[in-house]
């Protein structure tokens, strides 16, 4: 029997975390952001050269897409926002495969 991928295990752990978390908050915010769009633009650019040169964290690399994605919605650009959303997802994968195999490694 052919084992699951550790990226097939982490989008179902994502699927069932959404799932338990709408089902516990059906609601899910009030507004996307606070932030108007000067604060929004300060804060990509703040993340983008914080994250400009090594060691790079993958908290700070999912921060500057988190604030790409705020900066695309405050101006009104909902396509480019929703591209940056998935890009955190994509951050989010990566940093569950980085743990895993931390986990594997101390085995």
């Amino acid at each position: 029997m052919r084992r699951k991928s550790n990226k097939t295990v982490n989008l179902t752990k994502i699927n069932i975390a959404h799932r338990e978390a709408c089902a516990k908050h059906p609601k899910f915010c009030d507004e996307f952001t606070a932030f108007d769009v000067t604060q929004a633009i300060e804060g990509e650019m703040a993340s983008k050269l914080a994250n400009s040169v090594g060691p790079y964290q993958a908290d700070m690399i999912l921060f500057e897409e988190v604030w790409e994605a705020t900066a695309a919605y405050v101006k009104g650009d909902l396509k480019h926002a929703i591209a940056e959303l998935a890009q955190c997802g994509a951050v989010i994968l990566r940093m569950m495969q980085f743990v895993q195999d931390e986990m594997e490694a101390t085995k």
